[in-house]
């Protein structure tokens, strides 16, 4: 049985969820003046989440291709789980860091907040790279007819 389209799609579609939830948490938990100081973009305050979201908006494209046109983009799958594997230590090198300073209440509850979030995405991605695991098992099996 070939479960690559399906396992392909559910990356896919876990990729557009995270890119969502990302965006939206980077939203709410920024404030406006911060994100945009004084109304206007001069200040170069957005670079930093453009570079970051532009970047992490690259897996939902491998995996649309890795869904749409298998054959053709075999090879993003060893780029998407370098990406997730180099992303994952990376979190968890973040992680084992203190987060600076708690300058209150509501400061600590939002540093939670992106700890516990983090972590479930985190979680997730490593399931992401165990499905992709799987797509280039399956890669392997139909390149040596089977076996």
């Amino acid at each position: 049985m070939d479960i690559s389209r399906p396992v392909s799609a559910a990356l896919f579609i876990y990729e557009c969820f995270r890119l969502s939830l990302l965006v939206a948490f980077l939203l709410i938990s920024q404030s406006i003046e911060s994100v945009f100081p004084a109304g206007s973009l001069a200040g170069g305050a957005f670079f930093p989440y453009i570079a970051y979201i532009s970047s992490t908006a690259l897996f939902p494209l491998m995996t649309l291709f890795m869904w749409l046109r298998p054959q053709e983009h075999r090879s993003y799958i060893a780029l998407y789980m370098t990406g997730k594997i180099i992303g994952i230590v990376l979190f968890y090198t973040w992680a084992i860091f203190p987060f600076g300073e708690f300058t209150g209440m509501e400061n600590a509850r939002n540093n939670m907040t992106l700890l516990w979030v983090s972590i479930g995405i985190n979680m997730a991605d490593v399931l992401s790279v165990w499905g992709a695991w799987t797509l280039k098992k399956e890669n392997r099996k139909a390149e040596n007819g089977g076996l």
